[in-house]
């Protein structure tokens, strides 16, 4: 159950992706499973709501478990049996990206919408899925299919799941990692309708990458989220697979902050060297208030919670009390340059 709020702090207001917001602070895809959730955090603050990725199809999730609190090592990390009570809330998802059947989402979906508030706006997130033995055109088509139907149910940005297995690629490649296949998606979606898009994307190699794939994605998107999760081994106390038949999977949480954050800074560094005005989502270890505020004076255009929202469901609440009680900008003098500019 969540926590109930008389009445909430005023918002700081922000603009994002041509809309007004109350504030930059919202919930990542994961957490909000289908409207009851999405209208549950929006009450709370949260006014950048992330309907859970969807397909175009039913697909199940793993099994269980499928979710566990993890301890970080420097090459791998460890569930242990009983997570420590004051631990950092970090944990390693393996879900399989699951879906509810098409019919039921594109309903629930509307009713997410209609259910926020003045000033929230409802992503969409969402991943193709091929054929059995399709070929790269059926995922780019099934993507645009997910994109048309979320428009339809009247999302207001979309965003398109990059940071997944690509199947058509190398193993272990990932979609965001190829750029002409990641860059066609784009581009069908976005010559197909006119809805905002966002890439998300995942963990670069190298600084170099991240600019290059972003430069070659941006005349298709209008703005980037990232980071997701990490990759990481996670195993039991024994040295086996925490998850069964998995050895590789999701984490996210406090632990993957400093990776997150690095990136979403290198992210910041390219779009003011290119003079670049696409928004930039931040996600990934931001589970106190100071994390949130560092990356959004970085240049963050919204930082996105995943799971400080499970954790700290009171998070935008505490945000929006922060920013109401924080002194205003003192305007500074102007100087001869600032002078003359203004004239103009």
């Amino acid at each position: 159950m969540l926590p109930r709020v008389r009445r909430l702090p005023t918002g700081p207001g922000s603009n994002l992706l041509g809309a007004h917001v109350n504030s930059p602070i919202g919930v990542a895809a994961g957490p909000l499973l289908n409207s009851k959730w999405v209208e549950g955090y929006a009450r709370l603050g949260f006014d950048v709501l992330t309907y859970s990725t969807v397909r175009s199809r039913f697909q199940p999730a793993h099994s269980l478990p499928n979710i566990r609190h993890v301890e970080t090592r420097e090459q791998f990390a460890v569930a242990p049996r009983r997570p420590h009570a004051n631990g950092s809330p970090t944990i390693a998802v393996s879900t399989g990206m699951p879906s509810m059947d098409p019919e039921i989402w594109r309903k629930d979906m509307r009713r997410a919408k209609e259910r926020l508030g003045p000033g929230q706006i409802l992503i969409a997130s969402v991943i193709g899925t091929p054929d059995p033995g399709g070929d790269p055109e059926s995922l780019i088509a099934d993507y645009t299919r997910c994109a048309v139907w979320v428009a339809e149910a009247g999302a207001d940005v979309i965003e398109v799941h990059l940071a997944a297995p690509n199947q058509f690629g190398e193993p272990g490649q990932m979609i965001y990692e190829s750029i002409p296949l990641s860059a066609q998606i784009l581009y069908r979606i976005r010559t197909t309708l006119a809805l905002p898009l966002v890439a998300k994307l995942g963990v670069f190699r190298t600084p170099r990458l991240l600019h290059e794939t972003a430069t070659k994605l941006a005349p298709w998107a209008s703005g980037f989220a990232l980071v997701p999760c990490i990759p990481r081994r996670v195993l039991d106390e024994e040295g086996n697979a925490a998850f069964e038949g998995r050895e590789w999977v999701d984490v996210v949480g406090a632990s993957t902050y400093a990776v997150c954050a690095r990136q979403v800074e290198e992210m910041i560094a390219w779009r003011k060297a290119g003079a670049w005005d696409h928004a930039i989502l931040a996600i990934g270890g931001i589970t106190t208030i100071e994390r949130a505020r560092d990356l959004l004076n970085e240049g963050a255009s919204a930082a996105l919670v995943d799971t400080a929202a499970i954790f700290d469901p009171l998070f935008a609440v505490r945000f929006r009390s922060m920013a109401a009680a924080a002194p205003r900008p003192v305007a500074k003098e102007p100087t001869p340059l600032t002078r003359k500019v203004a004239a103009r």
